[in-house]
């Protein structure tokens, strides 16, 4: 499995390519909060712009981005508009999976698709269910034993209205489980706008009904519970929430500054008719910068620790040591990134007094938005996983083999 980086310098061309298309999503961002309006055309600039092949291979027709450069592309998107990023985040994920795939005829197939263009949307959780191991949706051969028949519901299936494919997971027995790829213009898949949280309102975060799909074999790839096989992909998905809370936080800091340098008055401290030249604001924004600035640094130092991991993976070399530590410097990262972004997103309230919660600024989405990411993955156990880790050696990732190990056990 050869690495196929883009050369030195590339960055600046990804930057000068894709930044005055996050230009153009920022623009609208507020619009598209306070009206519900999901950002379809938004994905299609991104999608046009190349964004969603900025990982794969040059020689498959991507622009062959390191980790650290993406995520650096995922924080500016993130600043723009939280809900790209997040929507996109199985297409990410996808993608990474792709790179370290063990099939070269599968891997190649699916890269030149997301190097045409093709998103591919995520539906894995199910409400109710004991785990993700243990889906209610299930995958059978079709009677004529043509092809697979798949049936069940999925929620959180996050950016898949606005995908060209959807992955998603399904029970064979009660050993054997399978990755399936559905097109979303297959008859029985019926996509639903039902996601009710408070932030990220705009990822398409909702419901996914299959309903005796059809599916082809090469669409199908069935797994041992008991033999998942480590990777990267863990530590990405929680990178790209990661940066998109670095990215509100860019975002937040540059709203607060912006809502300080229009204001003429300040009633609260006199000395200082213009609040931009007020001490007590100034520490708050410097203060809230700080934050942010650091927010950035952590994620990309955990991005760095991930590339290392991906490098040995994909040179075929033994890479348990560096999978654990890049696991490790992302749940740590979380628990910090979390604290700063939250820390901010509230503090920034304290340049304006009531004035700042007016509706027509907006701020408080920088704190929903903010909340609902920092839900996912609830940091409490990566804190207790780092811990274990650093005092006996335990591998991070050890929670999905004992989770896995147990649901099989009791099936």
């Amino acid at each position: 499995m050869s690495i196929d980086a883009a050369p030195k310098g590339s960055y600046e061309a990804l930057v000068q390519r894709l930044r005055p298309v996050f230009a153009a999503i920022g623009e609208g961002a507020l619009e598209r909060e306070e009206q519900r309006t999901l950002p379809f055309e938004q994905v299609r600039w991104l999608r046009e712009a190349g964004f969603g092949k900025v990982r794969v291979p040059r020689s498959h027709g991507g622009l062959g981005a390191t980790l650290p450069e993406f995520f650096r592309l995922v924080i500016e998107l993130g600043a723009a508009d939280s809900n790209l990023p997040q929507l996109l985040r199985g297409h990410i994920g996808f993608v990474e999976t792709l790179l370290v795939h063990p099939d070269a005829g599968a891997r190649g197939r699916w890269l030149r698709r997301i190097a045409d263009g093709d998103i591919v949307g995520n539906a894995q959780s199910e409400l109710g269910n004991q785990s993700f191991f243990a889906n209610a949706t299930t995958i059978a051969r079709s009677p004529d034993g043509a092809g697979w028949r798949l049936s069940g519901r999925k929620f959180y299936s996050t950016g898949s209205l606005f995908a060209d494919w959807i992955h998603t997971t399904a029970t064979i027995d009660d050993v054997t489980s399978a990755s399936v790829y559905v097109p979303t213009s297959s008859g029985g898949v019926t996509r639903l706008d039902d996601w009710g949280g408070f932030g990220q309102r705009l990822t398409g975060s909702g419901t996914t009904v299959f309903d005796d799909v059809e599916v082809g074999d090469e669409n199908v790839e069935a797994y041992d519970n008991s033999k998942l096989s480590r990777s990267h992909v863990l530590a990405i998905f929680q990178l790209v929430h990661l940066a998109t809370l670095a990215g509100i936080g860019r975002a937040a800091v540059a709203d607060a500054v912006a809502f300080v340098r229009q204001r003429q008055r300040n009633l609260v401290n006199p000395q200082y008719p213009s609040p931009k030249d007020d001490p007590l604001v100034q520490q708050v924004v410097g203060r809230i910068r700080g934050a942010s600035f650091a927010a950035e640094a952590t994620t990309l130092a955990a991005a760095d620790a991930v590339e290392a991991a991906y490098q040995a993976l994909a040179a075929g070399l033994d890479a348990e040591d560096l999978l654990d530590a890049a696991d490790a410097a992302v749940f740590a990262a979380q628990g910090q990134v979390i604290g700063l972004v939250l820390g901010l997103v509230t503090e920034l309230f304290e340049v304006g007094g009531a004035s700042a919660v007016t509706g027509r600024f907006c701020l408080d989405r920088h704190w929903r938005n903010a909340r609902t990411l920092a839900s996912h993955n609830p940091v409490i156990y990566r804190d207790r996983l780092v811990g274990d880790y650093v005092l006996n050696g335990t591998s991070p990732s050890t929670w999905g083999t004992r989770n896995a190990d147990q649901i099989t056990r009791t099936q």
